[in-house]
């Protein structure tokens, strides 16, 4: 590795870490979770830990496995990674976690009998194979009479979500059981009052929500029955089907404990349970595993805020000893800008106390923050408009100017009212096409 043009850039680049960072980056060995804000540098502390492990430690390149979500997010930890250690930063294994799982069912075909030699099954597969299964008669619980059809695109969400947390028609089933258990703790009449004699709403409520989890388990069951038999698989089936096959591949499981010595995750937020149990499997070999997680419980995307607070608890309480770090110094926004946002979200007890800790400035000296009330919706999008045109008078640059809305169907609505009234804008969100303005209006032409 170590040239040294890269050996001198780590130098500078650690030189103006702060000290929080400098242990995160220097804890090289155990269990490390850092709880990073945003903008507090997660992503260049996670490749100088690369680095440093590398510049201190024996460890080959190809024993260093980073997981993230995006390939986007994958290839800027690559290329900050070779600007520090060269051209060794190719053989340390950063990858998402998909691609990473299908990287071992090319490399271990025979421990994934249920992908390999299937194709991924598409939305309209998955659509088709729900709207047979409700058409059954085996689950009348999930068909509305108005409009028979109405759970199908509900059930592929939670089927979807399911997998992610790694539960199977059979765990669900043993989940569905407790329910029901718990149901004899919930008095089922009212002994009392004008309802005497009745049934309770609690009652009733969770007898429902039983009923619904049984009909949802049995859709599940034969989903995944009709996939096998036609010989599709979901997008989510390639992380579940590598747990399964970590699980029953002692000689698998054993190649990958034994090759990647060190193993790092970025926006540990956003793992779902099946990504989590990945982490655990292929570092369960060691007493102390060297697993290093860094995430923000506040900026779950991809996971609901909930599971995410649970990644962190579960970290702390499933690997001892985990060194945990805070990250507390902001290099994006202004001291105005953090506090205004810490204030939102503050709690004062709780497991959260320790994850949610204010922000502080540490590049940006200034800013500003204001607040407005609208009458209606029409005169808040003239206003952002106008005040978007006295910034761009006053000579900011158009593409300095970030106009944020609440959803990605407002986007392009945003848009369109700005360059209607001939202010240059970029619509960044991925967005519906059926629910495009001009598709719309092309629906209303016709």
């Amino acid at each position: 590795m170590k040239d040294s043009s890269g050996s001198t850039a780590f130098t500078e680049a650690y030189a103006q870490l702060n000290k929080a960072q400098k242990k995160a980056v220097d804890t090289i060995d155990g269990s490390v979770m850092v709880i990073a804000g945003p903008g507090t540098g997660k992503t260049q502390i996670l490749t100088l830990r690369i680095a440093n492990i590398l510049l201190q430690t024996d460890t080959a390149p190809d024993s260093i496995l980073a997981l993230t979500f995006t390939e986007s997010g994958a290839k800027a930890m690559r290329e900050r990674l070779v600007r520090y250690i060269g051209s060794e930063a190719y053989r340390v294994t950063i990858s998402t976690f998909h691609s990473f799982a299908g990287g071992l069912i090319g490399r271990y075909p025979d421990s994934y009998p249920t992908v390999v030699g299937g194709q991924a099954a598409t939305d309209l597969d998955r659509i088709k194979i729900i709207e047979d299964i409700l058409e059954s008669g085996q689950v009348d619980a999930l068909r509305p009479g108005g409009n028979p059809q109405y759970y199908v695109r509900p059930l592929m969400g939670t089927i979807s979500d399911l997998k992610r947390e790694y539960i199977s028609p059979d765990r669900l089933a043993e989940l569905i059981a407790i329910q029901e258990t718990s149901l004899q703790d919930i008095e089922q009449f009212h002994t009392k009052g004008a309802h005497k004699g009745k049934e309770r709403g609690e009652y009733k409520d969770v007898l429902k929500s039983i009923d619904k989890n049984l009909a949802l388990n049995t859709v599940y069951r034969m989903y995944e029955a009709e996939l096998r038999e036609a010989g599709l698989y979901d997008f989510e089936d390639m992380i579940v089907e590598t747990v399964r096959a970590l699980e029953s591949d002692e000689d698998m499981l054993r190649d990958l404990q034994e090759q990647y010595q060190y193993v790092l995750a970025d926006e540990h937020q956003d793992v779902n349970g099946a990504q989590n149990k990945i982490l655990e499997l292929l570092s369960n070999y060691h007493d102390r595993p060297n697993i290093f997680v860094v995430g923000d419980e506040k900026q779950a995307i991809f996971r609901f805020q909930g599971a995410s607070l649970e990644n962190f608890l579960y970290f702390e309480s499933h690997f001892k000893d985990t060194v945990a770090i805070s990250l507390t110094e902001n290099y994006r926004s202004g001291q105005e800008v953090l506090d205004a946002a810490h204030s939102l979200i503050a709690v004062e007890d709780g497991p959260l106390v320790d994850l949610r800790v204010p922000l502080s400035a540490a590049f940006v000296k200034g800013s500003e923050v204001t607040e407005r009330s609208f009458a209606h919706q029409a005169v808040e999008d003239h206003f952002v408009i106008e005040q978007t045109k006295k910034e761009i008078e006053s000579g900011t640059p158009a593409n300095e100017i970030a106009v944020i809305v609440r959803s990605n169907r407002e986007v392009e609505d945003m848009a369109a009212a700005l360059r209607a009234a001939k202010i240059p804008a970029t619509a960044s969100a991925e967005s519906d096409i059926l629910n495009h303005p001009i598709t719309r209006q092309v629906e209303g032409l016709l």
